[in-house]
């Protein structure tokens, strides 16, 4: 089975995209499905690591999710990053716009997260970020995350 190249892109890569790189990185592995899944941000954060909730809130998954966004450190997205990628998950219409801006022929590989929300999330335009906000509101980002990545990897 070939490897599956994965990238998920939000603003900061501190909150969105590494929990949607934990939950993506259990969820294959546990799967046997082989993938490399990493993020990337579009305001070009370098080594930061993800915020204190963004980690507690995927810890509650179990220690095995906890130990991949342990292990990350923010970075900008790059054209050549954005090339080799099989499928490039954004959490909202900006973040595909930039991905656009920087590889336009990678159109046909964004997947936009929002679409594959529950319908008991309402029709949602993007994937909120929860920056700067409690605990609460990060677990229901993560839990939104959950839910539309699992959604989204049926198809796989």
């Amino acid at each position: 089975m070939e490897t599956l190249r994965i990238i998920c892109v939000c603003s900061g890569n501190i909150c969105r995209s590494p929990m949607a790189v934990a939950i993506l990185r259990e969820r294959l592995a546990t799967a046997d499905r082989p993938a490399m899944v990493i993020s990337g941000g579009t305001l070009n954060i370098q080594g930061r690591r993800a915020a204190d909730f963004a980690r507690s809130a995927i810890k509650e998954l179990g220690e095995d999710y906890g130990r991949h966004i342990e292990e990350h450190r923010s970075q900008g997205i790059s054209a050549a990053m954005l090339g080799m990628a099989d499928y490039i998950v954004v959490m909202s219409p900006r973040h595909a716009a930039a991905v656009l801006k920087l590889a336009p022929h990678v159109a046909r590989r964004i997947v936009a997260l929002w679409e594959y929300a529950p319908e008991s999330a309402g029709d949602l335009s993007h994937i909120p970020d929860p920056v700067g906000q409690g605990a609460e509101v990060f677990r229901a980002s993560r839990n939104l995350i959950d839910a539309c990545l699992t959604r989204w990897m049926e198809g796989l």
